[in-house]
């Protein structure tokens, strides 16, 4: 009987000696951060995606305002791992600031260029960006029930439909987020 006891009593010491030292962990590259006020924060841009096509494309494959240099982002294993082209953008925002809107750069598009976007809105593209390691979303009321409010993951490269009566496509060329921070969750010095 001692025997059988045995075992039980050092499993129960090791469970105990293994979950003391399990009080938390660290994965590389999704460490926390913290925002001051007026901090900058950095907009990454990620592939465009369509549910249409299943074939992605870089950001920087359509004519997007670019950075100075383009630098490849990824920030951990898993997002190599799934496909991601996380790059950095020209796009800045300051934590807890108002921004007016501003203009980041101005494109002249070729026939080539208009031909690569009339193809992307066509299929139906999604350009997907990240803010602190967050994915951009776009909320979207569901017409079929009220007050139900989805969230799709980024923007549509551009619009298809009738507009003024003449059959077109129209381009998204803006980005408005509002970026703010819980009060009850942020600590200003």
């Amino acid at each position: 009987m001692a025997i059988l006891k045995r075992p039980i009593a050092i499993r129960i010491l090791i469970f105990f000696v293994f979950s003391v030292n399990v009080h938390g962990f660290y994965l590389p590259g999704v460490a926390p951060q913290d925002f001051q006020m007026g901090d900058a924060l950095m907009v990454k841009v990620n592939k465009l995606t369509s549910t249409k096509t299943q074939l992605p494309y870089s950001y920087y494959s359509l004519p997007y305002c670019r950075p100075e240099k383009i630098v490849d982002s990824a920030e951990n294993l898993g997002e190599v791992l799934r496909g991601d082209r996380i790059e950095n953008s020209p796009f800045v925002f300051k934590m807890r600031e108002s921004q007016m809107c501003a203009a980041v750069c101005r494109v002249k598009l070729d026939k080539k260029s208009a031909k690569a976007l009339k193809e992307k809105i066509v299929d139906e593209y999604r350009v997907n960006m990240i803010l602190d390691n967050l994915p951009l979303v776009v909320p979207v009321q569901r017409p079929d029930q009220d007050n139900v409010v989805v969230y799709q993951h980024g923007f549509h490269v551009g619009l298809k439909g009738i507009f003024v009566g003449v059959a077109a496509g129209v381009l998204v060329s803006w980005i408005a987020r509002i970026v703010s921070g819980s009060p009850s969750f942020t600590k200003l010095n």
